[in-house]
């Protein structure tokens, strides 16, 4: 494993690698995000941090509240290059270190405490749904269910929206609670 290239950005010019700790992006298994996140926190000096959201279910998941990782397949790890890139590599539910080639770029420790500022010291933040006028859903429960519609209105009490959708050879607009919608678009994007 050759050694990271450390950029401008790393903040210590890095002329001492043997002492200087880093923060890198590890790829995990699939679905193995959390058992890679608990193992590294274990390991000595080494600091490891994994952004999740929090939303709503729809759907089938309808009011459950679910969390799912910011960024599915890959957490954050710090640490000394030189004395633990094989531990950190090779701990259980990590797939590996992210490189281009040789190349293992080193991510600024102003981008890792922002996310920290942003997720807290639980890791986790909570989005709400934000359907937009003009977004294209999909029901997925009741006696419409399958048909898709375009929003043009959010109700007063946000639980709620108008949506026009062809029925019957017309154009129609019902009312709908949206824990019935498949949302348009990740959540994640409310974030990043």
């Amino acid at each position: 494993m050759g050694e990271p290239s450390i950029n401008s950005h790393a903040g210590d010019k890095a002329t001492d690698m043997d002492h200087s700790a880093f923060w890198f992006c590890l790829r995990t298994q699939p679905r193995r995000e959390t058992f890679a996140h608990t193992f590294l926190k274990k390991l000595e000096t080494v600091e490891s941090f994994f952004p999740r959201i929090r939303f709503r279910g729809t759907g089938r998941r309808r009011g459950q509240w679910i969390v799912e990782s910011l960024f599915p397949g890959y957490l954050f790890c710090k640490f000394n290059w030189r004395h633990q890139a094989r531990a950190v590599s090779y701990s259980p539910g990590v797939s590996g270190l992210i490189h281009f080639g040789n190349h293992h770029p080193v991510i600024p420790d102003e981008v890792i405490q922002q996310l920290k500022a942003t997720f807290g010291q639980d890791e986790i933040t909570t989005v709400e749904t934000a359907l937009k006028i003009g977004d294209r859903v999909i029901i997925e429960a009741g006696p419409m269910r399958g048909s898709e519609g375009v929003v043009c209105r959010v109700l007063p009490s946000k639980t709620r929206v108008a949506l026009l959708l062809e029925f019957l050879g017309q154009q129609t607009q019902i009312e709908i609670d949206i824990e019935q919608l498949q949302l348009p678009t990740d959540l994640r994007t409310a974030i990043v």
